[in-house]
């Protein structure tokens, strides 16, 4: 056989068609890299994924969609998961602590997680700018809403109404923004967090149409033309 020859025909082959086997190597390769690529994305997502779930030993909900609870108990991602009674988390028992997370709301498309200040101890959490909330209607935002928003401590967002004519529903609160969380690279860094009682107030349960005391002078800041006390206010529902 003429290896010469061979090679020199291949070498004038290939020197031809330059554009076809550029084609046929890029396709080759990518079959043979793509299934590997694709390999490694899945476990490195699994791997992420899993990270969180395994630090959370348990998740309870009212009874509903198993799948559902977990996406919002570890990524606030399923707001419409049913609830129950928070007097139910705070019986004692044996077992466990109990943190509450109520991530049902949202400010500028981003989620409000209404919990309480053990769920920072618990991840691990900590502000990298300022302090966690510490009264009603404060709220710590996450390193990546604070980014994509530029707000920080001392600004304030105004939480998004789920119905714009629900009167005796959800309110738009205006919430003060105590701190910045030092990035953790997962779900907590596209969240706002307040106290759970702030969400309260966001659903709505603190409304009401009850008049104030009128003897209560220590909390009356001036009297309205129709003789109605003027109260201050710690949170402001817009």
């Amino acid at each position: 056989m003429n290896t010469s020859g061979i090679l020199h025909l291949g070498t004038r082959y290939l020197r031809r068609q330059r554009g076809k086997v550029v084609l046929l190597v890029a396709a080759l390769s990518m079959s043979i890299i793509l299934p590997f690529g694709i390999s490694i994305f899945v476990k490195e997502a699994e791997t992420h994924l899993r990270a969180r779930a395994k630090t959370t030993p348990l998740l309870l909900g009212a009874l509903g969609s198993e799948l559902e609870l977990v996406f919002n108990g570890l990524y606030f991602s399923k707001p419409k998961v049913a609830t129950f009674a928070i007097g139910e988390i705070e019986k004692p028992t044996d077992y466990a602590d109990t943190i509450p997370v109520y991530a049902r709301f949202t400010a500028n498309e981003h989620r409000i997680v209404g919990t309480t200040l053990d769920y920072f101890e618990f991840r691990g959490l900590k502000p990298a700018d300022g302090t966690l909330m510490t009264r009603l209607g404060d709220c710590v935002l996450g390193a990546e809403v604070a980014e994509k928003t530029g707000l920080g401590p001392g600004d304030s967002i105004v939480s998004s109404p789920e119905a714009m004519f629900d009167l005796a529903g959800v309110y738009p609160l205006k919430m003060r923004i105590t701190g910045v969380l030092a990035r953790s690279g997962n779900a907590d860094d596209r969240a706002i967090f307040c106290d759970v009682k702030t969400a309260w107030v966001i659903e709505g349960l603190a409304h009401g149409h009850e008049k104030p005391d009128p003897e209560n002078k220590a909390t009356v800041l001036s009297i309205d033309k129709n003789g109605n006390p003027v109260l201050n206010a710690w949170v402001v529902q817009y």
